[in-house]
C-alpha cells in the first residue's frame, strides 16, 4: 500500500470519466517505465490477481480475453482546482471499458460495456442509463476548467516522477492528441527506430471510400451473383476490407466468425450494423457453454489420479510397449479431444491416438477397443454441468462444450455467413460452416500458406470447400523486398500463391548491424521457440533494452513460483497445480498428458533455465507499449504486424541427403510446417525484414524440395461435397443493385460471359509464379473444377 493511499475511494464498478481538459496526461505519462512496473504488479498482487471491482481473474484463452490492468482513483477539489491521485486499483479489461464508457463508445463497444454494467452491478437498464447520464453531467462540469496534477502518494513513496505538466499545457497536450489523430499520421523516430522506418512511413488513408483493387472486385462480383466463395488472401491482402466490401452489398443479416475474441472485436468496429462479429466459442458458450462455467475453472488433475475413477488399475503390455494406468487415462482424454475436433456423432476407435513404439496395427486395434470405451465414459462424465466434484470430475475445457453445441447442428440466424482464417478451421466447425449452406451464402477467406496450428486439431478446409475459389494477392503490409521474401517459402508451403508487395510502400530486407540494412535495433524478435524466445529476451536485457514478451509473462511467472515450491517439497496454491504434489509429477504432466501439453514449453524452459534465472529475467520485462523490442514466437506473432522484424536463431536448416535422380548431388527436404512457419514469420515486417537463420533459403546446402506428406484418404470429415454451389438471392437487397430492372438483374446473375469476366480477371491479376516454384499442377485442376462447375450451371 502507497503512503497516503486512501483504499476506501472508488470502491465497486462506475464510470468514471476524465475531464477533457486532463486527457493523454496520467500516471504512466510521468513516471519511468520500470517504475511503472513497480507499481502495476503489487497492485495486482495484493488483490490476489483479481478485479476488485467483479471478482474475476484473467482468462487468456482466444474466446475470452480477460485481462488485468491498473486503473488510478481520482479526487477533484473544485475550490482549488486540484485533480488529486489517491489509489490505484485492479481492474479487469471488462470493468475497465466500462469505466473509460466515453473511450467505450468510440469504440463501439458501448452495448458490451453497458451489459456488463448491469450483470455486475445487478442494475437494470434504466439504472445503468442513468448513473451513465449523471457521469456525463459531472464530466461536462469539470472539462470546463483545468486542473492541476497532485501526485503526492507517488513521490511520498520515493518514486520519481516526472513534472506534471502545468493545466494550460494539459489542456493543449489533449488538444494537439486529439487533432493528430484525425490528421495524417506521422511516423515518430526513437533511438531504437532505423531510419528506414521514417524514410517510408505508412501512407495516410485517403479520405472517403477505399479503392478496391481487380481482385477484390472480382470477389465482390461473385458474392453478388450469389455464388459461396473460397478467397485465398495473402499476408497483409486486404481480406478484413474485402469481406467489409462484400457486407456492403446487401442489407441482410450476416455472420462473421473470427478466430479469437480480439479480430472479433475489432471487426465489429468496422463492419455494418447488420453483420455481428463473434468467435465459434463465443456462439457456444452463450448457448451451453454457460452451464459449465464451474467445471472450466476447476483445477487440473493428473491422468494418475483420474485413471482409478475409470477403474484402470493395471498396466497394459504390447511386446515390449507397457503403457501404464496413467497412460492409457491421457489416450481417453486425448481420444476425446480428437472426438472433439471432428464431424463425427460419437466416439470410435479412429479418435484414439496412435502410441509411439505400438509393435503392430493389431496391438493398436487392441489397444483402440480398451481405450474407446474409457474415452466414453469420460464423455458422459463431461456431460454433467454440476460441481467440478461430482461424477468422475475429469478436466472440462472450452473444445468440450463447442462439441456439445455442434452436436445440436445448431442453424444460425444469418443470410450470408462469413468464416476467417478458414486455413485453421476444424472439422466440427466445418461441418456447422456447410450446414448453412441451405439458407445462407457461405463464403470462407484465409491463407492456406498460414495453416500452422495442426497440431492442436485444426485442418485446412478451403482446399476442399465447394466454392468460387478467388485470391487476394497483393499486399498493403509491405514492398516488393519482403513480398520477394515470402515467396521463397509460398512454394515450399504446397500453395500456388504468391504476393506482389505494396508499391507506396519502399521495404529492405537484411541483417540489422551496423553495417547493415536498417542500421537499428527491431521492434520484434521471432522465435521459433519458447526457449529461443527466453534467450534472446536474456540478451536483449544484457544489452540493455527495453524488452516485452508478446502475451506477457504472467503464466511463467506463476508457474515458475509453483515450479520453485513443488521443488522444495512444498504444496503450491498455483489454481492448476495445486493438486500435483511435487514438480517432477508436473514434467510428467506435460511430457506426456494430452491435457497438459501447453504446459509443456514452459515447463521446459524453467527445467533448462532454472527458477531464480527466469524470475529474475522476467522482473526486468516491461509493457509492450513502453519496451523497445517485443519478443515472440512466430505461432503467437501470426496476426501482428511490426515497421522491423529480426527473425532469431532458432529456425535450423534441415539436413541434407543424397539426391536419388543425381549421383554425388545433395538434396534439402523442407517439411511444409517449417515453410509455413517461416511465412509467417517474414510477412510479420512492414518496413524491413532482417531473415536471420532463416537466410540460408538464398544459399541452400542442396537443392530444395517439399517433403512429400502422405495423402489422407480418409473422407469422413470432410464437411462438404458436390459441385460449385450458388446461393439464390430471392429477398436479398444488394445496394449495388436497387434500381436495376428485376429481369435484368437475374439476366446479369446468370450471364456466363460476366463470370467469365471475373474468373479472367482475377487470373490476369494473381502474381505470376516464382522463378523457383515446383511444379504445381494441381492449379490448373483446381481452375478446371471451378470452371466446369460454373459451367455446369449453365
Amino acid at each position: 500500500m502507497l503512503p497516503g493511499e486512501d483504499r476506501t475511494v472508488g470502491d465497486g464498478l462506475f464510470v468514471d470519466l476524465v475531464p477533457a481538459s486532463c486527457w493523454f496526461t496520467n500516471v504512466r505519462s510521468c513516471v519511468a517505465p520500470g517504475d511503472w512496473e513497480r507499481l502495476r504488479r503489487p497492485v495486482l498482487g495484493r488483490t490476489g490477481y483479481r478485479c476488485e471491482a467483479c471478482g474475476r481473474g484473467e482468462d487468456r484463452h482466444p474466446d475470452i480475453g480477460r485481462w488485468l490492468e491498473v486503473h488510478e482513483r481520482w479526487t477533484y477539489d473544485e475550490a482549488s482546482g486540484v485533480q488529486t491521485l489517491r489509489r490505484l486499483v485492479c481492474l479487469c479489461s471488462d470493468c475497465h471499458l466500462v469505466t473509460h464508457f466515453g473511450y467505450a463508445t468510440v469504440q463501439g463497444r458501448d452495448d458490451e460495456a453497458l451489459a456488463h454494467l448491469c450483470t455486475v452491478n445487478t442494475w437494470t437498464r434504466e439504472q445503468a442509463l442513468a448513473h451513465i447520464a449523471d457521469a456525463a453531467r459531472v464530466w461536462e462540469q469539470r472539462s470546463t476548467r483545468t486542473w492541476k496534477l497532485d501526485l503526492g502518494i507517488l513521490t511520498d513513496a520515493g518514486i520519481t516522477v516526472g513534472r506534471p505538466p502545468s493545466p494550460q499545457q494539459r489542456a493543449q497536450i489533449a488538444d494537439k492528441t486529439l487533432g493528430r489523430d484525425t490528421t495524417a499520421p506521422t511516423t515518430a523516430s526513437s533511438p531504437s527506430v532505423p531510419q528506414q522506418r521514417d524514410a517510408a512511413p505508412r501512407p495516410a488513408r485517403a479520405a472517403g471510400k477505399k479503392r478496391l483493387t481487380v481482385e477484390q472486385q472480382a470477389a465482390v462480383e461473385a458474392f453478388t451473383a450469389g455464388y459461396d466463395l473460397t478467397i485465398q488472401a495473402g499476408a497483409g491482402a486486404g481480406k478484413t476490407s474485402t469481406l467489409r466490401a462484400l457486407a456492403a452489398t446487401t442489407t441482410g443479416r450476416g455472420l462473421y466468425l473470427a478466430f479469437n475474441k480480439s479480430i472479433a472485436t475489432e471487426a465489429g468496429r468496422s463492419f455494418p450494423p447488420s453483420v455481428q462479429a463473434v468467435t465459434s466459442h463465443s456462439l457456444a458458450y452463450a448457448a451451453i457453454g454457460h452451464r459449465y462455467q464451474a467445471r472450466l475453472a476447476a483445477p487440473r488433475i493428473p491422468s494418475i489420479e483420474l485413471a482409478p475413477r475409470l477403474g484402470i488399475d493395471a498396466p497394459l503390455l504390447f511386446g515390449e510397449r507397457r503403457v501404464t494406468p496413467a497412460g492409457q487415462c491421457a489416450a481417453a482424454q486425448k481420444t476425446v479431444l480428437n472426438f472433439c475436433h471432428s464431424a463425427d456423432d460419437t466416439i470410435t476407435r479412429r479418435h484414439v491416438p496412435h502410441l509411439p513404439g505400438m509393435p503392430d496395427r493389431r496391438s493398436h486395434r487392441i489397444f483402440a477397443g480398451i481405450v474407446v470405451d474409457y474415452a466414453r465414459r469420460i464423455w458422459n462424465d463431461l456431460q454433467h454441468p454440476g460441481d467440478p466434484g461430482s461424477a468422475g470430475g475429469f478436466p472440462f475445457g472450452h473444445d468440450h462444450y463447442f462439441k456439445m453445441w455442434a452436436l445440436t447442428e445448431p442453424s444460425l440466424d444469418c443470410e450470408f455467413l462469413l468464416l476467417d482464417e478458414a486455413q485453421d478451421t476444424n472439422p466440427a466447425l466445418e461441418k456447422i460452416f456447410c450446414d448453412q449452406r441451405d439458407h445462407a451464402q457461405l463464403v470462407m477467406v484465409g491463407d492456406s500458406a498460414q495453416a500452422i496450428y495442426g497440431w492442436r486439431g485444426a485442418r485446412d478446409v478451403m482446399t476442399d470447400f465447394d466454392g468460387v475459389g478467388l485470391t487476394l494477392s497483393r499486399s498493403f503490409r509491405f514492398g516488393s523486398a519482403i513480398a520477394e521474401e515470402a515467396n521463397h517459402w509460398l512454394p515450399y508451403t504446397g500453395q500456388t500463391l504468391r504476393l506482389t508487395g505494396n508499391p507506396d510502400l519502399a521495404s529492405t530486407t537484411g541483417p540489422l548491424d551496423e553495417h547493415g540494412g536498417g542500421g537499428g535495433v527491431p521492434d520484434a524478435v521471432l522465435c521459433r521457440t519458447n526457449g529461443g524466445a527466453m534467450g534472446e529476451i536474456m540478451a536483449l536485457l544484457a544489452a540493455g533494452r527495453r524488452v516485452a514478451l508478446c502475451g506477457g509473462g504472467g503464466p511463467l511467472r506463476s508457474l515458475a513460483l509453483a515450479a520453485r515450491d513443488l521443488q522444495a517439497g512444498r504444496p503450491t496454491q498455483h489454481h492448476e497445480l495445486q493438486l500435483f504434489t511435487s514438480w517432477d509429477r508436473v514434467r510428467d504432466y506435460a511430457d506426456h498428458d494430452p491435457a497438459g501439453q501447453d504446459l509443456k514449453p514452459l515447463v521446459d524452459i524453467i527445467d533448462r533455465c532454472d527458477v531464480p534465472a527466469v524470475l529474475a529475467t522476467l522482473d526486468e520485462l516491461s509493457a509492450e507499449n513502453d519496451a523497445e523490442v517485443v519478443v515472440s514466437t512466430a505461432h503467437k506473432a501470426k496476426g501482428r504486424e511490426w515497421p522491423v522484424v529480426r527473425i532469431a536463431d532458432d529456425f535450423p536448416t534441415p539436413p541434407t541427403r543424397p539426391d536419388p535422380t543425381a549421383t554425388g548431388e545433395k538434396i534439402v527436404e523442407i517439411d511444409p510446417d517449417y515453410a509455413r512457419l517461416a511465412y509467417v514469420a517474414v510477412t510479420r515486417a512492414q518496413h524491413h525484414l532482417d531473415p536471420g537463420s532463416l537466410d540460408w533459403i538464398h544459399h541452400p546446402p542442396g537443392h530444395p524440395r517439399t517433403r512429400t506428406e502422405p495423402v489422407d484418404r480418409d473422407t469422413s470429415d470432410r464437411g462438404v461435397s458436390g459441385a460449385v454451389h450458388r446461393h439464390q438471392t430471392h429477398g436479398r437487397n444488394h445496394r449495388d443493385h436497387r434500381d436495376r430492372d428485376p429481369v435484368q438483374e437475374l439476366q446479369h446473375d446468370r450471364d456466363p460471359q460476366r463470370i467469365g469476366e471475373i474468373l479472367a480477371s482475377h487470373r490476369a491479376c494473381t502474381a505470376t509464379r516464382h522463378s523457383t516454384d515446383p511444379d504445381v499442377p494441381a492449379a490448373a485442376r483446381r481452375w478446371a473444377r471451378v470452371v466446369t462447375g460454373l459451367a455446369s450451371r449453365w
